[in-house]
């Protein structure tokens, strides 16, 4: 699949970011240890290719909590890791960037349903609290799941439903039971998984 890639040359910094506990990171296929916190800031720095003052990139992982002293410190942290391709004035990566989240919206944006949903393993950073990843999250995942259900065959359905969220949505399920025609043998789990959700809608 194409990559969705920032920048216009130099490394390519890989994001795995969808789903993923802990994140991954790779530097032209080199694993990079990465925090909760500098996945943050890389996935706030793939969203923003033209760079962040250090005030608003505060504002984005912090609120109104932030200072341009705590982002300076992290920054300090991530270049030990990343070396010159963490920029500054504006905070910036300097190398191609192909970050799994922004590959699902341009896949949207393109109608490919089916290919979006099979790379969307999961929410973007879980466990993040920080106000700007939380905006991202939570407008993806409606995105995802608004396209999968309005404009999703039953590929895309069948997609989205091996996903952390689509295992739980019974409406996708209800609706891909309806698509899929009969005699396909994926009919058997999907009334399976829709009864055991009812049932317990009962308890």
């Amino acid at each position: 699949m194409p990559a969705s890639r920032t920048g216009e040359s130099g490394p390519l910094l890989a994001l795995t970011l969808l789903g993923a506990d802990p994140p991954v990171a790779r530097l032209d296929g080199r694993p990079v240890p990465l925090s909760l916190r500098h996945a943050e800031i890389l996935a706030l720095l793939a969203l923003h290719p033209q760079g962040l003052s250090g005030d608003r990139l505060s504002w984005l992982l912090y609120g109104d909590e932030g200072t341009p002293g705590t982002v300076r410190a992290e920054i300090h942290r991530l270049r030990d890791r990343l070396g010159g391709l963490v920029r500054a004035r504006p905070y910036r990566l300097d190398c191609a960037v192909d970050a799994d989240f922004r590959t699902v919206r341009r896949l949207l944006d393109e109608g490919d349903v089916p290919a979006a949903a099979r790379l969307y393993a999961g929410e973007l950073l879980p466990r993040s609290d920080a106000p700007a990843v939380r905006a991202e999250r939570d407008e993806l995942a409606v995105l995802m799941r608004r396209q999968a259900l309005d404009r999703g065959g039953a590929e895309a359905l069948w997609a989205y439903a091996q996903t952390e969220p689509g295992r739980g949505d019974l409406e996708a399920l209800e609706r891909l039971g309806a698509v899929l025609p009969p005699g396909d043998p994926r009919r058997a789990a999907v009334t399976t998984r829709s009864d055991r959700l009812l049932s317990d809608d009962d308890l």
